[in-house]
C-alpha cells in the first residue's frame, strides 16, 4: 500500500491552528501522514482505523491524537468529527511532551463527564479559530484533558529542553534539520544545547535525528509498499547508501532482508 501525504486545504503554517466539523458518510482514508498534529473528537457514528499497523475502532466519545510521526488510515461510516488540525507552536509544549507522543499516538474513549468537556471546548475553539490566543488557551485545555484520561505510565514524568526539542524533531525531522535550528528553537546556543541534549538523552543530534528516521523507516517497509528508495527520501535520509549502512548498523540486516524476512507466511 502506498503512503499519500494528505493536509487540509486551508491550512499552512501561517494559520498555526484550523478546527472544522466533518462529516463522513461511508469514505475510505488511505494510508496517510500530516506534517502537524491532529486532534479528532468523534461525535457520532463510527468506523475503523489503523495506526502504525495496529487496528483500532472509532466510536463515539473517542478522542485521536496523531503527530507526524505516526502513519494512519480510515474507514468512516456516517462519521461525524471536530477536527483539531495544529503545529506546536499553538500549544504548551510541556503539556504536548506529557502525552508522550515519541512513543506511540493516543487512541481513548473518554467517560461521559470528560465527554461533555472535550465536546464544548473544542466546539468553542472551532467557532474562534481565528483568534490564535483563544484557540490556544482551549487546545491546551482538551490537551490537559486528554493527558489526565491517559495511564500516568504512559506520560513524560518531567519537563525540560530537550523535551521541547523532541517534539520540534516529530514535528520536522523529515526535513533537513540541522543542531543550529533545533538549537534558536529552543532558545540556546548550538554547543550548549548539543551537551544538554546528549546528557538527558544519551545520544548526540545527529543520532537522535537518524534513530527516529530508521525507525520510521521500518513502520515503512512493514506497512506500505514501497521501494527503498522510496522509503529512504520518506525517512528524511538524502543519501540512499549511507540509508542502508544506517539501517543495517541499526537493526543487523538491510531493509530489503528486513521486509523478506518480516513479510513472509
Amino acid at each position: 500500500m502506498m503512503l499519500v501525504k494528505l493536509n487540509h486545504p486551508n491550512f499552512s503554517e501561517k494559520n498555526l491552528i484550523i478546527s472544522d466539523l466533518r462529516t463522513i458518510d461511508e469514505r475510505a482514508y488511505p494510508m496517510h501522514w500530516h506534517d502537524y498534529f491532529e486532534l479528532e473528537y468523534v461525535l457520532s457514528g463510527g468506523g475503523r482505523g489503523v495506526i502504525d499497523g495496529k487496528p483500532h475502532p472509532i466510536e463515539p466519545g473517542m478522542v485521536i491524537l496523531t503527530s507526524p510521526f505516526n502513519i494512519h488510515s480510515v474507514i468512516a461510516k456516517n462519521l461525524h468529527v471536530i477536527n483539531i488540525s495544529f503545529y506546536i507552536n499553538i500549544c504548551d509544549p510541556k503539556i504536548l511532551s506529557a502525552l508522550n507522543l515519541t512513543n506511540s499516538a493516543i487512541t481513548i474513549k473518554l467517560d461521559e463527564c470528560d465527554r461533555e468537556f472535550v465536546k464544548i471546548t473544542a466546539t468553542e475553539l472551532m467557532k474562534n479559530v481565528e483568534d490564535e490566543e483563544y484557540s490556544e488557551i482551549l487546545l491546551n485545555s482538551i490537551l490537559t484533558k486528554l493527558q489526565k484520561s491517559t495511564p500516568k505510565k504512559n506520560h513524560n514524568t518531567a519537563f525540560s529542553i530537550p523535551q521541547k526539542a523532541r517534539l520540534y524533531i516529530i514535528n520536522n525531522f523529515k526535513k533537513n534539520l540541522s543542531l543550529n535550528e533545533v538549537a534558536d528553537y529552543v532558545g540556546l546556543t548550538p554547543a550548549y544545547f548539543s551537551s544538554l541534549f546528549k546528557k538527558e538523552t544519551g545520544s548526540n543530534f545527529k543520532e537522535y535525528v537518524d534513530e527516529l528516521r530508521l525507525k520510521y523507516a521500518k513502520k515503512l517497509i512493514l506497512i506500505s509498499d514501497m521501494t527503498i528508495r522510496q522509503m529512504c527520501i520518506e525517512s528524511g535520509f538524502k543519501n540512499y547508501d549511507n540509508f542502508i549502512r544506517r539501517f543495517k548498523s541499526r537493526f543487523g540486516t538491510t531493509p530489503k532482508n528486513y521486509r523478506t524476512e518480516n513479510l513472509t507466511d
